[in-house]
């Protein structure tokens, strides 16, 4: 196992044994200082991160990664104007036209990996980060950051606005594009869930939970 080595250690990174995400191998991980990194010592994956302030860095992405998602939804993305008629677009609306034009498998993946798994990570992520702050966890918690872990993977925006930049290219010459508010706020929630994906460190937040008398793993 390596490391990057700093002077002060955190509790939260005291784990005896751990399984390597990428190969599975078992291994022994001693306490981490603040900012090491533990690695796999036979695959080099990432093992464990101890990140200072984790937990109050995360939340503050998240919250800023809700306010810019609420933004993003309310107003229109794009606008395009042709020959005196102006159409906007926003991430709803989207959706909303794939299923009018008969593509409804189409539409619902757009409305789960662009509106409802990111809602749902942003806000189960505030949900639980609070309850480790306030040591307030339930029963519920561990079962909601495992689901939250699982479908992590299913919010694509990244996808979804290389998609509009493709249009954007096609559709350059023949309208004029006019950007929404939305667009900007979109970028930047994408930078947000990044920077939250980044910041967070799962083992502080499993450790919360194993403290936590009652609360089953």
């Amino acid at each position: 196992m390596a490391s990057n080595h700093s002077n002060n250690t955190s509790p939260h990174a005291q784990v005896s044994h751990i399984a390597c995400p990428d190969c599975d191998l078992i291994l022994s991980v001693p306490p981490l200082a603040v900012n090491e990194v533990a690695y796999c010592i036979r695959c080099d994956a990432t093992l464990l991160r101890n990140q200072k302030n984790s937990i109050d860095r995360t939340l503050a992405f998240a919250i800023t990664g809700l306010i810019l998602f609420v933004i993003s939804n309310l107003f229109p993305l794009l606008s395009l104007k042709a020959m005196g008629l102006t159409q906007e677009s926003s991430l709803l609306s989207t959706a909303l036209a794939l299923f009018e034009a008969d593509r409804p498998l189409l539409s619902l993946i757009i409305l789960l990996t662009t509106f409802i798994f990111p809602a749902i990570t942003l806000l189960g992520t505030i949900y639980i980060l609070i309850q480790v702050k306030t040591n307030r966890i339930n029963r519920y918690t561990a079962l909601l950051f495992r689901f939250l872990r699982r479908t992590d993977a299913w919010g694509m925006l990244e996808i979804f606005m290389l998609a509009i930049l493709v249009a954007l290219v096609k559709l350059g010459d023949v309208a004029d594009v006019i950007y929404g508010v939305s667009l900007y706020a979109f970028c930047l929630l994408i930078l947000s869930l990044s920077l939250l994906s980044y910041s967070l460190n799962p083992q502080d937040v499993w450790n919360s939970l194993r403290n936590k008398q009652g609360c089953s793993l």
